[in-house]
């Protein structure tokens, strides 16, 4: 058990009664088909339906037309970023995890922690999963000083970890440092990132130069061509408009995808932290 600061305000108040009120009324929104993405609440009574946050409000006080968040803090004795989080993270979840979610976070926040470190902890797991994400541009070794860029987002990254590290381990000496390190690293970033820019607004500029004269010479080539091409070239025309449209969906489908892997990502690394939250007040 870690030692708790007596101005800390701990989860449901430290009321496992209180907990249990709140596993029951998610379990019941999941079970009613209450729960409703892109709104805090519609209808009354019986036929209310509304998101993670709002079918808590509705419960705690049915008048409530605002401050949804601050209501739900406040009754369940739990930090306003928190339920904050947990609206965004119920919006950014594919439809059919939504519902699993709602309830499994109310059974997964522990009775009597301090959970002010969990957002320090699964914001150092989510500058992990960057890092890793930019690993395979880092062995691409790109030019024009764009690798160099990377190197510094990486290390201005690194260093906002360990600001993370230090406010959840409540070292204020050393989180001061770590602050000031990473905005000195952000800076370098930023201008590592312009150079990089520039160098491939060059580029670009080159490739639109050499592109625009291919397509004159295209455009030149395609007016000599014989009225019996015509049909041929516009019903070539017509299938790569079609393969682009088919692309684009694609496109879509794959940033979706992506998204929402990343919504699961940040509610594995939630969990996770509440889970050490609860291991700590044990």
């Amino acid at each position: 058990m870690t030692d708790i600061d007596s101005t800390t305000v701990l989860s449901f108040r430290g009321d496992a009664a209180l907990k249990a009120v709140h596993v029951t009324q998610a379990e019941h929104h999941a079970e009613a088909d209450m729960l409703a993405a892109g709104t805090y609440g519609e209808g009354r009574g019986a036929h209310f339906r509304g998101c993670s946050v709002g079918c808590f409000a509705h419960d705690i006080d049915p008048t409530t037309d605002t401050n949804w968040h601050e209501v739900v803090a406040e009754a369940r004795g739990l930090p306003v970023w928190l339920i904050c989080l947990q609206d965004s993270m119920f919006e950014g979840l594919p439809h059919e995890d939504r519902a699993t979610f709602h309830v499994d976070l109310a059974k997964r926040i522990p009775v009597g922690a301090d959970l002010e470190p969990v957002q320090h902890w699964i914001a150092m797991a989510r500058i992990d999963r960057m890092v890793e994400g930019l690993k395979p541009a880092l062995e691409a070794k790109h030019g024009h000083g764009v690798h160099e860029a990377i190197e510094q987002v990486v290390a201005a990254l690194a260093v906002g970890r360990r600001a993370h590290e230090a406010a959840a381990g409540g070292n204020v000496c050393e989180l001061s440092a770590a602050e000031s390190a990473a905005e000195s690293a952000e800076s370098a970033a930023e201008a590592a990132w312009s150079a990089a820019e520039s160098a491939e607004s060059a580029e670009s500029a080159a490739e639109a130069a050499e592109s625009a004269a291919r397509s004159a010479a295209w455009s030149a080539a395609r007016s000599a061509e014989s009225a019996a091409r015509s049909a041929a070239w516009s019903a070539a025309r017509s299938a790569a408009e079609s393969a682009a449209e088919s692309a684009e969906s694609a496109a879509r489908s794959a940033e979706s995808a992506a998204r929402s892997a990343a919504w699961k990502a940040e509610r594995d690394a939630l969990f996770a932290a509440l889970d050490r939250a609860g291991s700590q007040a044990a």
